[in-house]
């Protein structure tokens, strides 16, 4: 079964993602969580998260659905060449 991306970065809305992964959960879907890396990630209310894998590591055929949380501030994401070509 494929899975659902969840993708984490800097600034990213925890209270967005809980209602959708409420209801993943509630549907047995299988979920990952995607970073830019390895290290911890910091959401705009201050829950710090690690991902299960990075973008670089995952593979486009392991998924059929990305989750993407809103933020406060997009700019930290406008750099970030490996996540606007994913």
């Amino acid at each position: 079964m494929k899975k659902t991306a969840v993708i984490l970065y800097p600034q990213f809305s925890e209270y967005e993602l809980s209602i959708a992964l409420s209801i993943l959960m509630q549907g047995n879907k299988t979920m990952v969580t995607v970073g830019l890396d390895n290290h911890s990630i910091r959401g705009e209310s201050g829950l710090t998260c690690v991902a299960d894998t990075t973008i670089r590591e995952i593979s486009i055929e392991e998924i059929d659905s990305i989750v993407m949380p809103g933020c406060l501030d997009i700019k930290t994401l406008l750099n970030e060449e490996y996540y606007l070509n994913f």
